[in-house]
């Protein structure tokens, strides 16, 4: 019996085991068939319990490797510098995972598994091997099964209710074993003692598994109450990357054009203007310097009461392929040149976000990106929850350095440039014309009555999320500058737009998201609430440039007023030719170092080329190993002089001292044979308990040695020499079995190592 019940305690622990780790798996993409992998968790959970059983083999397995490694690194070839190197790597990886910045690189998941698995395994064992609470099982494995269930893993409802059924028969195999010892103790069976605690689980655990499945949703058409799930969002913001119901992750979603309804700013796609319904919901990651206005849907006609986005031609272009057009002269000239990593979180699309001037696009994904003269990016498999994106983005240098640089661009290069002048000439007032005209008419230039316009809706009209729906028959942009006179973005950036239309100057609306929450140096937050509408302007001689005309947000330094230090006036300034030399020298690095880190994948998996950090990790991990392989051999030393001071002050004491002092080693050495002192339990109890085990001795039985304990403490009798030799006799005894019993290795281990 009792080796079937251990048969069915490592079948338990190695189910346990898997049903986690199989988990884990599939979060991170282990490419293992599930038999595979079972064969692969069976073998190492077994071979883990062992060592947990018999810690000294390990040690000394370690201790022969080390060796074994100094010998080969120093005779035959070089493996420490490459293992650490290796080894830095990976842990570099999993904590930038653990942080959220980067994925586990395919080489690294079957190791990252592993780790996993032996952790994994370490615990679990220790839990039901070494006799601890087996409800500390339960927030381990309870807490990832629920966690990956909210996170749309379906699978973890399968393991959960595996691991219920488990824990039940484990918990039940628990209760026999103490009530089997009880009735072996009491000397007599009692069949409802017995087996009244199995059916009393059997029938509680059953119960609360049925409650929990009935609780659990069974579809994806789950009630949608918008107000409270926003509540709560915002209270507990961690609820929001819960149970997701896979609308954004690739297996079983399905991404589309971002639309600027869903950000809550529009309530419907057909209308500007209105009251909003923010979410604070997370979005993406942003990595990367120098980011501001990241552009989703670019739109050119007006209609009076929304914007829509005409057809135009869309180019492909391979990823890591250069799509914008612009000479490397005057990418040197004009811009300044930044990469940026964009991670999606519960949110899908297959329209990519970028600044301004997007260079080029890379994706884990063998494709193509589509693109258009506006820069609108189109990536026809869609981004995904967790899924990452990669831009180098081309900023056009400030307003007044670029005329000073003597840019040419002019209106004449825009194709189809009537969309961008586009107006519904029955809806725009005469009131409108005029503000305009009396803004402008007296600007010498482009740059100056775009300015004018700007300057004039941030300063006279205020920012507010609350407003009402704007009235039927009443054209919108009409409506903010005259009657309403505050709103949000929409508001600002369909009005500067139309007033640059009324000025001649063309224009088009742009919706997508301000990068503003910073986490770390070089590391934002995005949020659906970050949705923004801004302005795009084609300004001569500078070509398309920003305009944020809503008040509520900072306008980028443009330099207007930029004056060189004066030079011959057939000749640039000194310091713009030292501009220039500087940044064509950076762009010529870049360009002679063309692996890209975009070019050829993930920019952030590579090794870290900090030396310094490597040489700090290498050494803390040396010194790691350095202190690990020396506890024993410490704890050893010591235990062994604790010990034999012990026995050397013992031989001093008097003989009642002395026989106190033997008693407890010989509990100690009973306790080492299983069968320790309970809490609270009597000397005479416990003799009791155990006499069956520890039988006469040469007619010396532990009956007699509790009565000479006892007597010895705690009455005025002098002990005499031959009671304290039979204790003498009776360790020696118990410490032959306990050799015998454990094997002079474990024996010694636990003696002066693992002391109790």
């Amino acid at each position: 019996m009792d080796k079937s019940l251990g048969f069915i305690k490592n079948l338990l622990y190695i189910v346990f085991v898997f049903s986690l780790t199989f988990l884990f798996g599939l979060v991170i993409k282990l490419e293992i068939n599930m038999p595979l992998q079972l064969i692969i968790v069976s073998f190492v959970s077994l071979i883990v319990k062992f060592f947990i059983l018999n810690p000294i083999i390990l040690y000394g397995l370690l201790i022969i490797s080390f060796i074994a490694v100094l010998a080969i690194n120093h005779y035959i070839m070089p493996i420490i510098s490459p293992f650490l190197e290796r080894l830095y790597f990976l842990f570099s990886n999993i904590i930038k995972n653990f942080q959220g910045k980067e994925k586990i690189v395919p080489e690294n998941i079957f190791i990252f598994w592993g780790l996993i698995l032996i952790i994994l395994s370490l615990y679990t064992a220790y839990i039901l091997f070494r006799d601890k609470s087996i409800y500390f099982l339960l927030p381990v494995y309870m807490g990832f099964y629920l966690y990956y269930w909210y996170s749309y893993y379906d699978q973890a409802l399968w393991m959960l209710i595996i691991f219920a059924a488990c824990f039940l028969i484990l918990f039940g195999l628990t209760k026999y074993s103490k009530q089997k010892e009880k009735v072996h103790e009491s000397k007599s069976i009692n069949i409802e003692r017995l087996y009244s605690p199995w059916v009393t689980t059997t029938v509680n655990y059953s119960i609360l598994i049925v409650i929990l499945a009935l609780l659990l949703p069974k579809s994806n058409d789950y009630i949608r109450w918008n107000w409270l799930q926003n509540k709560v969002y915002a209270y507990f913001p961690f609820v929001e990357n819960l149970r997701s119901y896979g609308v954004y992750r690739r297996e079983s979603g399905e991404a589309t054009l971002f639309d600027f309804e869903s950000t809550g700013f529009q309530t419907e796609s057909s209308k500007l203007g209105g009251p909003v319904a923010l979410s604070n919901k997370k979005i993406m990651t942003i990595r990367g310097e120098d980011v501001k206005y990241l552009r989703g849907n670019i739109k050119h006609t007006y209609t009076g009461h929304s914007w829509e986005t005409q057809k135009m031609e869309y180019k492909d272009y391979d990823l890591a392929e250069d799509f914008s057009n612009i000479s490397s002269e005057d990418k040197k000239l004009y811009y300044t040149s930044t990469d940026i990593k964009i991670t999606n979180h519960n949110f899908a699309s297959t329209t990519l976000f970028s600044p301004l001037v997007p260079e080029l696009i890379n994706f884990n994904e063998s494709s193509s990106v589509k693109v258009n003269y506006d820069y609108s990016l189109i990536f026809a498999k869609g981004v995904y929850d967790n899924e990452v994106y990669f831009i180098r983005a081309l900023k056009p240098l400030p307003y007044g350095k670029l005329t000073h640089m003597g840019i040419d661009n002019k209106k004449s290069y825009i194709p189809y440039p009537a969309k961008y002048l586009q107006l519904p000439d029955d809806k725009i007032t005469n009131r409108t014309r005029s503000i305009v005209y009396d803004l402008t008419h007296d600007k010498e230039n482009d740059f100056e009555k775009a300015k004018a316009i700007e300057d004039y809706l941030r300063n006279n009209f205020k920012y507010n999320l609350n407003v009402e729906t704007v009235p039927e028959n009443y054209d919108f942009v009409d409506y903010f500058l005259f009657e309403e006179k505050e709103g949000y973005c929409t508001y600002f950036a369909s009005s500067m737009a139309v007033m640059l239309r009324l000025a001649h100057i063309p224009s088009r609306y742009i919706e997508g998201y301000l990068v503003q929450d910073k986490i770390e140096n070089g590391v934002y937050a995005v949020r659906q609430d970050d949705a923004h509408a801004w302005v795009e302007a084609f300004i001569e001689p500078v070509g398309w440039m920003t305009f944020e005309a809503t008040p509520e947000y900072p306008i980028e330094s443009r330099m207007e007023d930029f004056k060189p230090i004066e030079s011959s006036s057939n000749s640039q300034s000194d310091e713009t030719i030292d501009d220039n030399n500087r940044r064509r020298n950076l762009e010529d690095k870049r360009e002679n170092n063309i692996q890209l880190d975009i070019g050829i994948g993930d920019i952030d998996t590579k090794i870290d080329t900090n030396d310094n950090a490597k040489k700090l990790f290498n050494t803390i991990l040396i010194i790691a190993i350095a202190i690990i392989l020396s506890i024993i051999p410490i704890k050893f030393i010591v235990g062994f002089i604790i010990y034999r001071y012990g026995e050397y002050k013992a031989r001093k004491l008097n003989n009642n001292a002395r026989i106190v002092y033997l008693y407890n080693q010989i509990v100690n050495l009973i306790a080492l044979l299983g069968f320790p002192q309970k809490s609270g339990e009597t000397h005479y109890e416990y003799a009791k308990r155990v006499i069956y085990k520890f039988y006469d001795y040469e007619k010396i039985d532990i009956k007699k040695i509790t009565d000479i304990f006892v007597k010895s403490k705690y009455s005025t009798v002098i002990s005499s020499n031959e009671e304290v030799a039979e204790l003498l006799e009776y360790r020696t005894i118990l410490e032959k079995r306990a050799k015998h019993y454990l094997g002079r290795r474990k024996y010694y281990f636990k003696k002066y190592v693992n002391r109790g």
